[in-house]
């Protein structure tokens, strides 16, 4: 798969959670007067989940697939060419998860934080294929990105 490909779809995911955490961050200032508390103690929780999976597709995915930062070229990517992006972003994340958890292997200080972001990521991208796989024809894809953006824990 073509560099450009993957960066395109991550950087539309990226797009997605850094509106969802702009949302979830404006119901955490207090600006917001439609929720209640229990609903600020769910956005905290949710923001703190996001922003470990927006780690995932800003650093662990890069690094992993040698790619640079920066922003991906503006073109559509259509859905099974997404689904197989995301598909091999979950094999990574999945791959990279096992073999923290190695017993054989030498442990580094980081290990703890790289597997917290590698689990959130692989949850967070089956559950976006689950429902890439629901949604149907390409004409939902702003769809399924809204609900992506919804859900936030997925």
């Amino acid at each position: 798969m073509r560099k450009a490909v993957l960066r395109t779809v991550l950087a539309e995911h990226l797009e997605v959670l850094r509106r969802r955490r702009a949302e979830l961050e404006h119901i955490l200032s207090g600006e917001s007067r439609l929720f209640d508390e229990g609903a600020q103690s769910q956005a905290r929780d949710d923001l703190g989940w996001l922003k470990v999976v927006e780690r995932g597709f800003a650093e662990l995915l890069p690094k992993a697939w040698n790619l640079s930062p920066g922003h991906a070229p503006h073109h559509a990517v259509n859905r099974v060419t997404e689904a197989k992006a995301l598909a091999r972003g979950r094999a990574t994340a999945a791959v990279i998860a096992m073999t923290l958890q190695q017993s054989d292997r030498e442990h580094r200080e980081d290990d703890a934080d790289r597997l917290l972001v590698a689990t959130a990521l692989f949850r967070y991208l089956r559950d976006v294929l689950g429902l890439i796989e629901t949604a149907g024809s390409e004409g939902d894809q702003k769809a399924v990105f809204d609900q992506i953006a919804a859900a936030g824990t997925l």
